[in-house]
């Protein structure tokens, strides 16, 4: 079982859905079953009521219909939960793994910008002490901004402290991980400059050999083309996207940007 980790707007979805043109990997639609999952493991302390509760949990949410119930019934969901390892890590490779299976996979993943916020509780239950391996991608946060301003989700004002989190998030996870053979830092700007050799890093961290189908765009994520957020997903890798936010972002913004995740900037080498 492997987890995509990233900040909204930094290639999370693009990376997942080249990975999916992959014969041997599997990831579903985001989820919010690994934070939710980590907050119940972390404010219980009898693994045997946790573990009921994240599988009920699993069950009652949106994400099951959508995710989960296409392949897994409720009672191999609770299965899946109450035969695996005692820890949150148990839980999602029993789930996880029991998904490739359904879908005639190797591996199956997860991928959520939003189990980049959980980052403090993912570690307070050893997940990042597991044997899970993690891909964590990285874009300027220049580039992420002017991105999410673009999009008709995001809450107006995130410029003013988007770059905050982005900064603490991203740092505290490298930190926490950069030397553990089961991580891997990727940059948004190399995987669209050079994504035939960034995909290959992924998949020899996964174990798996590097196909030329992840490279197809024409496949790419047809299911989300009808989203605006995700209108650029059928397209080639869009390399001439790394520096818009020279011309999108005022000299404000960006000069905040700059001084409020200056440390991360200088960490993943943006200048």
């Amino acid at each position: 079982m492997f987890i995509v980790f990233g900040s909204p707007r930094s290639g999370t979805t693009l990376l997942k859905e080249s990975l999916n043109l992959h014969s041997e990997i599997f990831i579903p639609m985001q989820t919010t079953v690994i934070s939710t999952a980590a907050h119940i493991a972390g404010s219980t302390s009898s693994w045997e009521k946790a573990s009921r509760v994240i599988a009920e949990a699993i069950i009652a949410s949106d994400d099951y219909s959508t995710v989960f119930a296409p392949y897994l019934t409720e009672a191999e969901i609770r299965g899946a939960v109450n035969s695996a390892a005692p820890s949150l890590a148990g839980v999602l490779e029993a789930i996880y793994g029991a998904l490739a299976g359904k879908r005639g996979k190797r591996l199956c993943g997860d991928k959520s910008p939003d189990d980049l916020l959980s980052i403090r509780k993912l570690e307070q239950v050893g997940l990042l002490d597991s044997r899970v391996m993690f891909v964590h991608i990285v874009r300027d946060v220049r580039g992420s901004v002017a991105s999410l301003l673009n999009v008709n989700w995001a809450p107006p004002g995130i410029e003013e402290y988007f770059p905050r989190i982005w900064n603490y998030t991203n740092l505290h996870l490298y930190k926490m991980l950069s030397k553990k053979p089961n991580y891997l830092l990727v940059k948004y700007e190399e995987l669209v400059t050079a994504p035939a050799t960034v995909l290959a890093r992924i998949t020899d961290l996964l174990g798996v050999p590097f196909q030329d189908s992840m490279l197809d765009a024409s496949k790419r994520g047809a299911e989300l083309r009808t989203n605006p957020s995700h209108r650029n997903l059928g397209q080639p890798f869009l390399p001439d996207r790394i520096d818009a936010w020279r011309n999108e972002l005022s000299p404000e913004v960006r000069a905040h940007c700059e001084y409020s995740a200056r440390e991360a900037m200088q960490i993943f080498g943006y200048k």
